[in-house]
């Protein structure tokens, strides 16, 4: 090579610390989109919950109003 270019195949420093940077900021996307995953379905079961106690609340109220 010539006036110090480089070739594909020579390795820097800064490739390795490149390389090393990005595999950590993928690393800390995957544990983001893991987390809102997790958020997702606990929003999910939340919900569903919510919507079983009133029906219960409603069968409660339904079968005090006919005793009364």
């Amino acid at each position: 090579m010539m006036n110090g270019e480089k070739t594909m195949t020579e390795l820097t420093q800064e490739h390795f610390e490149l390389h090393t940077k990005n595999k950590a900021e993928q690393f800390e996307r995957q544990k983001i989109k893991f987390l809102e995953d997790r958020i997702k379905v606990l929003e999910n079961a939340i919900e569903s919950h919510a919507k079983i106690l009133a029906r219960l609340q409603m069968i409660e109220k339904t079968r005090e109003a006919n005793y009364e």
